[in-house]
């Protein structure tokens, strides 16, 4: 069987919320959602060297849509829906970002559409855009 070699990318978008004394058990009820992933403060054998922020995030990936235009909808609705809040968060210290992090095949792109930068830009968060190019 020879089989064709398919360019694809898989994705993930995430709002993210970090910081060194963040408890995610307090984010959740500030917000009044519930995160996809938490990690208390402190070293965790999953993260890098010397990073030892409390995280709460809320996920979109391949189990909700593998579609990436509507991972970033879903995402950056709900940025839009708690803006006030993430303020809230990113005065008392915390850090709060968009991110966008996504495995890669050969030749493949992900663009992002202006009107899709235009709403990140008017949320005032940071995005993260990280990709793997290792080949799955």
């Amino acid at each position: 069987m020879n089989a064709k070699k398919r360019d694809w990318v898989l994705t993930d978008v995430t709002l993210m919320i970090s910081g060194r004394d963040l408890q995610p058990e307090e984010i959740t009820p500030f917000l009044g959602i519930e995160p996809t992933g938490v990690r208390n403060p402190g070293p965790s054998k999953w993260a890098r060297p010397g990073d030892v922020d409390g995280l709460w995030g809320i996920t979109c990936n391949e189990h909700v849509s593998r579609d990436f235009r509507e991972q970033l909808n879903n995402i950056l609705s709900i940025v839009e829906s708690k803006r006030a809040k993430l303020v809230q968060l990113t005065e008392r210290g915390y850090e709060v970002t968009v991110e966008i992090y996504g495995f890669a095949g050969n030749d493949c792109t992900l663009a992002l559409q202006p009107q899709e930068l235009e709403r990140i830009a008017l949320l005032g968060f940071p995005l993260r855009v990280a990709a793997n190019m290792n080949e799955r």
